[in-house]
Parts: structure tokens; sequence; C-alpha cells
């Protein structure tokens, strides 16, 4: 039994077009080419070849399902023509697969992986800032629900360092929730300094009782008025309180505040609460208390009167809180023993404000500085980055603040993954650089070398 001139014609076909062949017809072609063998009716011009099973690369196989896509049977008569014509031995076209077309087209595959992983990447960090934006939507909104209304900013003249660093003044009012910020003085004065190249942190606390001169109060330049009734004094005058507190430094101390933010004891303890839900660790530090070291100190819990009392709060009579060094009478004081332990908002807020230890103000400036350094070196865990944009939200609905949102969303997010050196802190003044003196009112203050101390401050906040 002889081929027939059907086949005939369809190995001859499939042998011209043998550079345009995919796998299913070369394998077509060779069965038929062997079938024409065994009849012993071909001759060695006809430049047949053998059967071998073909091995094909990866290249080979995507290039020939390809030209199997490209050139449907409708184009026939084109390609034996083309073929007859112009195409080179089989044996070279398939030399110059193996060869030069192989290495260009892997290439070109290289640069589409390569597109298609940026494509994936970029989709990712889209993904990564639509979530932190509505994680930062859901805190804000949380904390106006909890405080009734988004807090309100004051009028503020903001004031740029040249080197491009950004300086934050942190208030921390003493206003309980009953009372207006008329009567409200600041227990913390802080400066927060972020450097513009390397983000790094400084913090550079302000004693409460230091003498300065405020901006047109009192008969003179020379400093007699403490630096925490800048605040209340302003508030009392059209609610100018931070930035009457702003001038103070900048007029004493020569530095510059770009923003502010303010919190008084309820936004504190919210606070704390949104970005730690399950509290905070921290090493909770006292000095002696007159004299003795308790295994449980009574700090006074000032939220207790709107909030209620906590199991670890006591009720103290108004010898017993003398006894211990206290001269506002007794009341409620929650029990905080010394060293590490968790603390939800309301504990942190009565441990940060404690000052009535040996170490009296100083201390609580030190511990001051601890709970912000704490909260900022828990918050730079890349893990903690959705809940940071969340707690950020809050923390943005009730502070009296002027920083934008997209500063809380891009540098405060990246300040706080990127401290590279950790957070420094600094007291002005240093502990006991300063000599008891009287201000305006007859007030015991802190009078302290302005000159040394204005130089301290430029060093570390710039200008």
């Amino acid at each position: 039994m002889t081929m027939n001139e059907k086949k005939y014609k369809r190995l001859e076909y499939l042998r011209h077009n043998i550079d345009y062949l995919t796998i299913r017809e070369r394998q077509e072609y060779y069965e038929l080419l062997n079938e024409l063998k065994k009849e012993g009716n071909y001759s060695e011009s006809e430049e047949f070849e053998e059967y071998t099973e073909p091995e094909y690369s990866d290249y080979e196989s995507e290039n020939f399902q390809q030209r199997d896509l490209e050139s449907p049977s409708n184009n026939y008569n084109t390609n034996r023509r083309n073929t007859r014509e112009s195409s080179p031995s089989p044996e070279k076209n398939r030399n110059k697969i193996s060869t030069g077309n192989k290495g260009s087209k892997k290439v070109k595959s290289g640069k589409k992986k390569k597109r298609h992983w940026l494509r994936t990447i970029f989709g990712i960090i889209i993904l990564i800032i639509v979530l932190m934006v509505g994680f930062f939507v859901y805190g804000y909104q949380r904390g106006v629900k909890h405080e009734g209304s988004p807090a309100k900013q004051e009028k503020f003249t903001s004031l740029k360092n040249s080197d491009g660093s950004v300086n934050i003044l942190l208030l921390g009012a003493d206003q309980r929730p009953w009372q207006s910020s008329g009567v409200a003085h600041t227990d913390s004065i802080m400066v927060l300094h972020v450097n513009g190249k390397d983000h790094k942190i400084q913090i550079v606390s302000f004693m409460r009782d230091t003498l300065v001169n405020i901006p047109d109060v009192g008969s003179s330049d020379s400093p007699d008025s403490k630096i925490n009734s800048a605040f209340t004094i302003g508030e009392q005058y059209n609610k100018q309180g931070v930035n009457l507190m702003s001038e103070t430094l900048k007029k004493n101390f020569g530095i510059n505040c770009q923003y502010y933010a303010v919190v008084d004891f309820s936004s504190f303890a919210t606070i704390i609460d949104s970005l730690f839900p399950t509290g905070l660790k921290i090493d909770a530090k006292f000095s002696t208390v007159n004299g003795e070291t308790l295994s449980a100190v009574p700090v006074p819990d000032d939220l207790a009167a709107t909030e209620g009392k906590t199991s670890s709060d006591k009720d103290l009579t108004a010898e017993e809180a003398a006894e211990l060094g206290y001269p506002d009478g007794g009341g409620t004081f929650m029990m905080i023993k010394p060293g590490t332990q968790k603390m939800d908002g309301r504990m942190l807020l009565n441990y940060a404000r404690f000052r009535h230890d040996d170490e009296g103000d100083y201390g609580r400036v030190k511990r001051q500085q601890q709970v912000l350094e704490t909260v900022m070196s828990k918050m730079k865990n890349p893990l903690a980055l959705f809940t940071a944009s969340s707690a950020l939200g809050t923390t943005r609905a009730v502070t009296m603040t002027n920083i934008p949102n997209s500063f809380f969303l891009t540098k405060g997010i990246t300040t706080l993954l990127d401290m590279k050196n950790g957070i420094n802190s600094t007291t002005i003044p240093a502990d006991n650089d300063w000599e008891n003196a009287y201000d305006m009112y007859g007030g015991l203050g802190l009078s302290i070398d302005m000159t040394k101390y204005k130089a301290k401050a430029q060093e570390l906040l710039g200008q």
C-alpha cells in the first residue's frame, strides 16, 4: 500500500513550511516522513529527514504556539509561495531558532516579567495606602464619637526652621473634665524636633515653673512669670493660649514651632487606649516619698469624679495624704506599684502627672518623657502600620492641633517606622541647675541661666 497523493502533498507542504509549523504540525510531518520512508518512495535529494522525537525549549513551545495563532490555515497559499521563493533551508532556519532569536526572545520575556512584578508591587503599595487612609478615617470617626465633636483649632502663628526640620509644640493641659480651658495650666511643655534628613527625633522638655518673660505680660523684660502660665493667660485672652506659649518660647529661647498639639486629661487617656487596646507595657519608676520607698505609691486619680473608681483606687483622708507629703488634702488615689506592668490610658495619665515623690516636678518631667518615648518606640513596629493609622485618626479627632492630616499619614508614620537612632530627651533646666526665686505674683519658681539654655535650646531644636 502506497502513500496516496493527498498525504504526499500534505507532506510536501509541511516540508516547505517547516519554519512555520506548530508542535502538532511538526509531529505530523515526521510521521508522514517515516511512512514515506517505509514505502521506499523518496530520494535523498528531497531533503526529508527521519522522524525522531524533538526536544523543544520553553521558547520554541511558546514561539510555535504563537505562530499557530498568528498564521491561520487560510494563509496556506501565501505561506507556500513565500517559502518556495525566499525561505532558506529548514536546517538553517532551525539553527536560527536555536541560537540568535532564542536569546533575543528571552530578554523580552525577562522585561515582561519585570514589568509584571513592578505592576504587582505598585498595586500592593496603592492598596496599603488606601487601607491606611481607611483606618485613619475610622479612627477619626471613633474619636469624634467619643468626644462628641472634633477638637477645634486655635489661632496660631506657624514658625518654620530654615534647615527643613520640624518642631512640634506638645502641651499637656491640667484641665479637669468639668473645667474650662481658661483655668488650665500646662503640666507638660515639650517641643518634639524631627530632623528633615534622617528622621532623628529630639524631645526637649521645659519645666513648668521655669521663670521667663511672657510677651506683653509684666512690667519689664525680666523673667518674672512661670512659663506654664503663658497658656492660661492666652486662653483667657480670646483663646490664644497655644500661640502665646509659642511666642514665649521664641522670645526667651529663640526657637520656632511650626505645629502644635494640645491634649487634656480625657483626650490623653482616649489616645493611649486607641493606640494600645490591651494596655502599654512600661516600667513604673518613682523616687522616695518623704524619704521612704513605698511598695505602692498613691497617685491622685483626677478622672475618678467623672469616670468612677477603679479596683486600684483608694480614698485617703486629709491627714493620711499629709503624712505622704500631699499638701492639697485627701481624695481618691490610684495605688501604682513600681516596676514593669501594663497600664491603660487612665493609669498612664496618672503616672505621667505624678509629682509628689522626692524628685518633685523634675521627676514628673522624666516620667512624661519616658511615657512619650515608650509610646513612640512601640508604634514604630511595621506590624502596627494599620493600627497606628487608626490610632492617629483618633488622636487627630481628640487633639487640638494644626498638624494637617497629610502629615499624620506621611511624615508621621514614616518617622515612627524610620527612627534610626531612637529618641533623645533633654530637660531645661537640668536637674538642680536653677535657683529658687519668686514670680510677679509671689509664687515660687525656678531662675535659670537664660543665655546658657537659649543656646542649648537652639542647638537641639534649630532656628
